[in-house]
């Protein structure tokens, strides 16, 4: 499936996003981050928008960068 990954450049906040193929919203983060690492930016994301819209949020304080804790939004 392909979701939407938005986020800002760590070092000058500006803005970023992708359509980004991936199977579950962690592989869509870390496809994200290499993707724009390759252009010489630091991503944070900011949220990652799955199939029909849905906003998938970080869970329970995890943090982005490990890729776990995801759950859908309401």
């Amino acid at each position: 499936m392909t979701f939407l990954v938005v986020g800002v450049d760590r070092a000058t906040l500006t803005r970023w996003h992708g359509n980004i193929p991936a199977d579950d919203p962690a592989a869509a983060t870390d496809i994200a981050r290499r993707r724009a690492a390759r252009s010489g930016i630091a991503l944070h994301v900011a949220a990652v928008i799955g199939p029909n819209s849905s906003v998938v949020a970080l869970s329970d304080g995890a943090d982005a960068a490990s890729g776990c804790g995801w759950s859908t939004g309401p």
